[in-house]
């Protein structure tokens, strides 16, 4: 019963984020038509967490799962300082960071080099020539440069 009370949570976290990114990608001001719009693929992909995070939900709710709210408030915060979920509160923390702050500070190519470095140096720990980081990240922040400006004629900021 326990794991369908945690899909149960699970699945209402997954509905509330991308209900959230639903609403800021459609949000985003549009050049032209709704096709040409900077938030069609993160609105299409929230429209998919929404439609699997619901399924979640309703699969425990229909298995007997419930939602405990002294339970969901409690688990919050051994959730967020346990070792084994690490990885995962950076692979939320460090995409939110690059978005809200790096972005419009910095500027979309210089922030997604720094990013493409950090995101390099947490996940990848297997690859033992970690001084080429950098440079990866700069070439493939090069390439994006190259297709999107020269190739698409699209000036991102």
């Amino acid at each position: 019963m326990a794991s369908m009370d945690r899909d149960l949570r699970l699945g209402c976290f997954i509905l509330v984020i991308g209900l959230f990114i639903c609403w800021a990608s459609f949000t985003m001001p549009s050049r032209g038509d709704f096709v040409e719009s900077p938030g069609i693929f993160p609105g299409l992909m929230a429209v998919l967490l929404v439609l699997f995070g619901a399924v979640l939900a309703w699969r425990s709710l229909k298995k007997g799962g419930r939602l405990h709210l002294v339970r969901l408030i409690s688990s919050v915060i051994p959730f967020m300082t346990a070792p084994e979920h690490r990885a995962v509160m950076k692979g939320i923390l460090f995409p939110a960071i690059y978005v809200f702050a790096g972005i419009p500070v910095l500027g979309f190519y210089p922030s997604s080099a720094l990013f493409l470095t950090i995101m390099f140096y947490c996940f990848v720990t297997k690859w033992r020539r970690r001084f080429l980081f950098l440079p990866i990240a700069i070439g493939l922040t090069g390439l994006l440069y190259l297709i999107f400006n020269k190739l698409f004629m699209l000036q991102i900021r």
